[in-house]
């Protein structure tokens, strides 16, 4: 199983992964985080494979 997360700030891009993310059967979603700081927490908690990762944030881009 490969544990996905999601992290955008855009509340409509979030649920439409989402809903691809459970389509896919080798999919687990360990989290879905609106800003990078909330992430930053997540992924140290959780220890995702796979991130789904909006680049343009406020306060700290997917880059950052």
């Amino acid at each position: 199983m490969i544990k996905a997360m999601i992290v955008d700030d855009e509340p409509l891009a979030s649920e439409i992964l989402d809903t691809y993310i459970r389509q896919v059967p080798q999919l687990s979603l360990v989290a879905s985080c609106g800003n990078a700081v909330e992430a930053h927490e997540k992924i140290i908690l959780e220890k995702p494979d796979l991130l789904f990762l909006d680049i343009q944030m406020p306060k700290l881009n997917g880059f950052e």
